[in-house]
């Protein structure tokens, strides 16, 4: 019981430490209403971005975990402080916002959160047994054993002489590890119930944006949206899909690819179907192209590939080749990660662990 409320309060945590990130860019848009839902997803994105531009220098300059947290620590504190001060008077209108919708739309609100606890119940529960998934806790304990960053073997324990760029860059479960440090929660259970509900929780938030969007308001029609895709994610759970990496894999960074990047960026092209001028639009999938890197490697080749898939037939019903520059722009961090990952695998660099 002890366990459930200490993860409880850590899931929390996690989502106001995203809508503390997302706030502060949602908060100074004046020509768009203030949304909680936008601000936490925008956040997300926000918040693993920055934690790459912090924790590269410190791999790179072989500084130790210890570091990193501290430094990450201040952050979180300066972020949060920053945005409570700077969005307040948002805040306190979007809390008693919040308030009045849940009032009008009682049985909207109670039967997304019984889907969404029942999700929360199974998926949890199940056993995940993979080589990657083990990867992710292993990573993190190794990190908080040896106080290093990526320099011992997450599988073996092994001192590695050289970083391997296949997770250089995705430092996703590199946060983990910090997180466990500041908190003192053990990585098993960080990993398998803290990031695990937050990955299903964000997934079923982009559900319902899609649902509202394409039903125009209508709650009873996207309620039924977001049981059609939990029907969908239990019963398609056939090797590699995005449902079953939710299911089964979920704190996986491929888990979050698959089940929270790809369906926003369906959203956001939904959008731009409407407007393809909107330049927020535009920097929200460049923001989601380059966040995403830093949860997995694959993402440097999915994330491209999808965009590609939306933008050409979205210039050809606009009419504009503007459309595939913009698009370009948005992927290129990732086409240059790729680039380099090819460079090191050819064995052009490498980047060693150790003063030369």
């Amino acid at each position: 019981m002890i366990q459930l409320l200490i993860a409880t309060a850590l899931i929390i945590l996690n989502f106001i430490l995203y809508a503390a990130f997302g706030s502060l860019v949602t908060g100074r848009l004046k020509d768009r209403p203030f949304s909680a839902t936008v601000s936490v997803i925008t956040g997300f994105f926000l918040y693993y971005l920055l934690f790459e531009l912090v924790c590269v220098p410190i791999m790179l300059k072989w500084r130790p975990l210890s570091l990193l947290s501290e430094i990450w620590g201040v952050i979180l504190a300066v972020v949060v402080i920053a945005a409570v001060v700077l969005n307040r008077k948002l805040l306190a209108v979007k809390v008693s916002e919040t308030g009045k919708f849940l009032l009008s739309h009682k049985k909207f609100a109670v039967l997304s959160a019984v889907l969404v606890l029942a999700e929360l119940i199974v998926i949890i529960h199940a056993y995940q047994f993979t080589l990657d998934a083990a990867f992710y806790v292993s990573t993190a304990t190794t990190s908080l054993q040896t106080d290093m960053l990526n320099i011992y073997d997450p599988y073996t324990g092994m001192w590695q002489d050289h970083f391997e760029m296949r997770y250089f860059f995705a430092t996703y479960p590199l946060n983990d590890a910090v997180m466990c440090r500041l908190t003192g929660v053990h990585p098993l259970l960080w990993t398998k119930t803290v990031m695990e509900a937050g990955t299903i929780i964000l997934s079923n938030l982009i559900y319902y944006r899609i649902g509202k969007h394409l039903f125009r308001e209508d709650y009873r029609k996207t309620f039924l949206f977001l049981v059609f895709c939990g029907f969908m994610n239990f019963f398609f759970t056939t090797i590699y899909t995005a449902s079953a990496f939710l299911t089964t894999r979920t704190y996986e960074g491929k888990a979050i690819l698959g089940n929270v990047v790809m369906p926003l960026i369906f959203l956001l092209y939904l959008k731009l179907i409407e407007d393809d001028r909107d330049k927020m639009l535009w920097l929200m999938i460049f923001m989601t192209a380059t966040g995403s890197a830093v949860l997995s490697n694959s993402a440097n080749m999915l994330v491209p590939t999808a965009v590609a898939v939306f933008s050409l037939p979205l210039a050809v019903i606009k009419r504009r080749f503007s459309v595939l520059i913009k698009a370009f722009i948005c992927v290129l961090p990732c086409l240059l990660l790729v680039l380099m990952y090819v460079a090191y695998v050819r064995g052009m660099f490498v980047i060693y662990t150790y003063p030369r």
